[in-house]
């Protein structure tokens, strides 16, 4: 769907604007098993991946971040050594997790897998800023509405954890209870801000403040362009999320053919319209830290 073509270059986009300031950014690929965020920079051969860092080859995460053509810009190879793993994601999480947030960097790029996976999701929430990248056809928007869906729900039971009176909402919408009640997810929402009063502040700072913005990439033509803010609108109202939308990505075959070629898409086409885009969201996102 394009989140690492999107999220190589945003890392681009932002090494660009601060170098000036001499800002650096980390691109991480943590999509385990298949990992392709390295080409997106032209760097088809990484002389270190991930895997050794969490496998103990490397003694900090630092230490397997690999130079890119920009001097303030370097990433993180996913590698495909773990691929055995049952889930190498969750079994080092926390360790991972200390690492990332130990960066020598003013701004990390995280690149994560497709689906929702509880370790996904949790990465994900590191993020200050949350994108999900889709493109326009059905079976995509399906997914992205999935992720947002699981998204919202495990942040809930994530932020009421310790608390158990609307620990109990959220695990009773889980379960079933009730089950002749409506189960939408509006419902839960709202049963929170009707019988948790106290807590509806954080719900609605998860709701409002702290949504995912959506990013619709490939797009063909102006039609294809509305549908993502149709998309938007159906998650605001099923979900209760507030989505603001960064904006889309036309299709273009240059972009293809500057991933054959080895070349980043940004350097290679600077002036174009693609390009230009990527740097006004990187100023968007750089402006509210």
């Amino acid at each position: 769907m394009g989140k690492s073509f999107v999220a190589s270059s945003l890392a681009l986009a932002l090494a660009r604007k601060g170098a000036a300031r001499g800002r650096r950014v980390v691109a991480v690929d943590l999509d385990v098993g298949g990992s392709n965020l390295n080409l997106f920079f032209g760097e088809p051969w990484p002389r270190a991946e991930l895997a050794d860092f969490l496998e103990g080859r490397a003694p900090w995460l630092s230490a397997v971040a690999q130079p890119t053509r920009l001097e303030n810009l370097r990433y993180v190879a996913g590698g495909f050594d773990l691929i055995t793993a049952p889930d190498p994601l969750r079994q080092r999480k926390l360790e991972l997790v200390r690492a990332l947030v130990g960066l020598d960097a003013d701004v990390v790029v995280l690149d994560l897998p497709a689906g929702s996976a509880p370790a996904t999701l949790d990465f994900f929430f590191l993020g200050d800023h949350k994108i999900v990248v889709t493109t326009p056809d059905t079976a995509a928007f399906h997914d992205a509405y999935g992720f947002l869906k699981s998204y919202l729900l495990r942040r809930l039971l994530t932020e009421f954890r310790d608390r158990p009176e609307p620990l109990s909402v959220v695990m009773d919408f889980f379960r079933g209870a009730g089950a002749e009640e409506d189960r939408s997810i509006t419902a839960l929402v709202r049963s929170l801000r009707q019988e948790m009063p106290e807590v509806w502040p954080e719900v609605a700072g998860i709701l409002q403040d702290d949504a995912p913005r959506l990013v619709l990439n490939r797009v063909r033509d102006r039609r294809e362009r509305g549908w993502l803010e149709r998309f938007r609108v159906v998650v605001q109202k099923n979900l209760s999320l507030y989505c603001p939308v960064l904006g889309w990505i036309p299709e273009d075959r240059r972009v293809a053919r500057a991933l054959r070629d080895g070349r980043p898409f940004l350097l290679e086409h600077p002036r174009h319209r693609i390009a230009r885009r990527f740097d006004a969201w990187s100023n968007r996102l750089a402006d509210r830290g």
